[in-house]
């Protein structure tokens, strides 16, 4: 199903970028400064978010699920400790288009970064946004209860702050980002800031 461009989800990937690249430049060159790892929380909701959206608009699936993984495979050698985010991405977006098969997809997720606290938190935001406001809520903040649990990491918390980004229904006018531009973004900017980490 193909939708006309809204200003939301246009908003929220630009959030999605620009605090993952703040999180990343945080991560690979100022290790010290944690608020911008803080900063950084809001990115993967986003791009869940996104994931949502995308896998219910476009219209060829086929294309959508192979640039996910296609781009994360090119990703690779830039995330070479993990099996990274878009991999995660894919699996979510299948469990999305084909439930039947969720047990697996829910298996797999396990593998990838973000692992299956980054698959049910994206199964949390589809239902809160597409099922139930308040059951979809409640189900953040029990996927994010047990994060803190058993990974003992606050600062993963603050992902809770783009839930009323979701919830809410305008975006900013903002620049249209072009279709791919994530895609590209993510694999090339990690490249740009281990090239400046091998320079320094």
């Amino acid at each position: 199903m193909t939708r006309a461009f809204d200003d939301k989800l246009n908003t929220i990937k630009w959030i999605g970028i620009l605090t993952m690249l703040i999180d990343h430049t945080g991560y690979f060159l100022f290790p010290g400064l944690i608020w911008m790892r803080m900063i950084g929380r809001l990115a993967f909701p986003c791009f869940l978010y996104s994931t949502v959206e995308g896998t219910e608009r476009t219209s060829d699936y086929k294309k959508y699920i192979t640039r996910l993984f296609g781009l994360g495979v090119l990703s690779m050698p830039v995330t070479p400790n993990t099996i990274n985010v878009l991999f995660l991405l894919g699996i979510f977006s299948l469990s999305l288009k084909y439930r039947r098969f969720f047990p697996l997809w829910l298996l797999l997720s396990f593998f990838a970064e973000y692992s299956v606290y980054g698959f049910l938190f994206g199964w949390a935001i589809y239902w809160m946004i597409r099922k139930n406001r308040w059951e979809g809520v409640l189900a953040i903040g029990i996927v994010q209860f047990f994060y803190l649990l058993l990974f003992s990491w606050p600062i993963q918390l603050l992902s809770v702050l783009s839930v009323p980004l979701m919830l809410g229904t305008k975006g900013i006018q903002l620049p249209r980002l072009p279709r791919y531009f994530f895609y590209w973004f993510y694999p090339l900017h990690q490249a740009l800031l281990l090239l400046i980490v091998w320079v320094r």
